[in-house]
């Protein structure tokens, strides 16, 4: 009876139909483009039924064993049954294109939003592990976003794989003077990455947001604090107001009720009467402001005409010295 084999490669051991490079141990993707990614993958809502995946770019240290993903593009494709269609020529010219403005990037991989791995997967992985134009001689980076949970969005949650053959090499085939070892089972290992920012123009931006939105968070913080303020100011003038209800309700004819009642009287006929009249109340606020603010330019002024008289004269002084 002839003897039957299985041969099992891990991820961190070169694979037969595989380069024999190491494994990455360290995954950054830059926000650019995750941003950019998580664009394209969003597309899949509008497309339904249609298998949403790209090419990720970046460049790798020296041994392999770090990459970082600055960019990606969209990779047409069409999945029937267990077939796939990549539009390899328009791979091709994206990659030459981005090339030209970036020769020191390279393929490093691809990225879908698929719920599962399956057999189309290893398919794309195949694909994108031989050709020049693909992530050789390195193993290629397989980026999966998910966001979608049935028919909800949910929050994207991003996973990294690496891929290793699985099962003895397939069968060898010749395309014109070209010879091609068909092998498309993978087994997809985790490995971890990291989200963040190494340009200064990025840096530099999410500074200003995260600056913003602690501003914005201080603002609502103190605001929210002026509020309680008014509000406990307001009870405590409705206590004084029921007090003073409650002690009219319950008067007598007393002399000190009688002057009490007097006292509320005057007090109520003397009142100003701009508080009963909103036009004029607002009209004497904005006059309050505009001399508020006239006041605070008088000083600037003031204080910049010093401040270059100051300097008028120290370089008089030093002229003359």
């Amino acid at each position: 009876m002839a003897n039957t084999y299985m041969h099992l490669v891990r991820p961190t051991v070169a694979a037969p139909a595989a380069p024999a490079a190491a494994s990455p141990a360290d995954v950054l993707i830059h926000n650019l483009a995750l941003f950019l990614i998580l664009e394209i993958v969003s597309k899949q809502i509008l497309e339904q039924n249609t298998r949403i995946i790209g090419t990720l770019l970046g460049v790798r240290s020296d041994d392999g064993s770090k990459v970082e993903i600055r960019d990606a593009f969209m990779v047409p494709c069409q999945e029937t049954g267990d077939a796939i269609s990549i539009e390899e020529h328009k791979h091709k010219a994206l990659y030459s294109l981005y090339k030209k403005a970036h020769p020191k990037e390279s393929v490093l991989g691809w990225f879908d939003c698929a719920g599962q791995i399956d057999a189309s997967t290893g398919l794309i992985h195949d694909f994108y592990l031989k050709g020049a134009d693909r992530a050789y001689p390195f193993p290629a980076i397989y980026l999966n976003v998910k966001y979608l949970n049935g028919d909800s969005i949910e929050f994207p949650t991003l996973t990294t794989y690496i891929g290793a053959a699985l099962g003895k090499p397939g069968r060898v085939q010749k395309i014109g003077w070209k010879t091609v070892t068909t092998n498309t089972l993978y087994i997809f290992s985790p490995i971890p990455h990291t989200v963040g920012a190494s340009t200064i123009s990025e840096k530099l931006a999410l500074g200003t947001i995260l600056q913003t939105l602690t501003l914005k968070e201080n603002s609502v913080q103190l605001h929210a604090e002026q509020l309680l303020t008014v509000s406990r100011e307001i009870k405590t003038v409705q206590a004084h107001i029921d007090a003073v209800l409650a002690a009219i309700g319950s008067a007598s004819h007393t002399d000190a009720d009688i002057d009490m009642l007097r006292s509320l009287s005057n007090s109520l006929l003397n009142r100003p009467t701009i508080l009963s009249d909103l036009d004029a109340l607002k009209h004497h606020f904005q006059a309050h402001n505009q001399d508020i603010i006239m006041i605070e330019y008088l000083t600037r002024a003031v204080k910049e005409q010093i401040e270059l008289s100051v300097r008028l004269s120290a370089e008089a002084e030093k002229k003359l010295a």
